[in-house]
């Protein structure tokens, strides 16, 4: 496109208002292109921003007259206007989405928290009746022993006694007799009463196995729970960071 020529007036124009051509110190930026949006001097119109490179170059000073009340910068001081409205309408709209961020983390977090306190309930509960179940299997076996031992102290005793008595009875040969003749049946019973006491104190032997399902869900990472995304009308599971 070809340069547009200056009027009168722009001929009389003050020339610092212009900056001087970074490329060509001498010259002023005194037209601008509209093909590349810059500035430049004469020179520049000459060498870059030419007709051969299909430019459009206007001379500032003439575009500059009048430009304030013409159509063009209107209607850029509408777009402006318009888009400072939009940007503005995006900051109050995501102002508002980061309180519901807020809000969402503290509800999610307060369900999680209540989550926490219904599985450690759940846990304690359930640890404190297998304890006492374990309390109540010592005590009974505790309680039987006990009354085994007293038993077998008693056994031992009656022989520790009958043994005595024999002895008393070495130098009188019937009398002896006698006393091993009935103490016979004494012994044989109180061997049963042993063998009874042997089959009664085989100690029971217990463990606490882990709850298999539980055992799955706490080698699974996600076991207890997990967090699923809304993208659309459907949900997807949110991969763990």
């Amino acid at each position: 496109m070809p340069l547009s020529h200056p009027s009168t007036a722009s001929l009389v124009t003050v020339t610092t208002q212009f900056k001087k051509c970074p490329q060509h110190s001498d010259e002023k930026l005194k037209f601008f292109c509209e093909t590349h949006d810059v500035a430049c001097c004469v020179a520049c119109t000459v060498l870059l921003h030419n007709q051969h490179n299909q430019c459009t170059v206007v001379y500032i000073p003439d575009a500059a007259k009048d430009y304030k009340t013409g159509p063009e910068y209107l209607q850029l001081t509408g777009e402006l206007n318009k888009t400072q409205q939009l940007a503005a309408k995006h900051v109050t709209d995501i102002e508002e989405k980061m309180k519901k961020v807020e809000q969402l983390k503290t509800e999610e977090t307060t369900k999680l928290e209540k989550y926490r306190a219904e599985l450690k309930e759940f846990v304690d509960k359930r640890i404190d009746e297998l304890t006492s179940q374990v309390h109540q299997l010592r005590d009974n076996d505790m309680d039987l022993l006990k009354n085994q031992h007293t038993k077998s102290k008693n056994i031992e005793d009656n022989v520790a006694t009958t043994k005595t008595r024999l002895k008393g009875c070495e130098q009188t040969p019937v009398e002896l007799f006698t006393e091993s003749m009935r103490t016979r049946h004494e012994v044989a019973q109180l061997q049963v009463d042993l063998a009874d006491i042997a089959a009664k104190t085989k100690l029971q032997v217990y463990s606490v196995r882990k709850d298999d399902q539980m055992e799955a869900v706490l080698k699974n990472k996600a076991g207890i729970a997990t967090i699923d995304l809304e993208t659309g009308k459907k949900w997807r599971r949110c991969q763990d960071w």
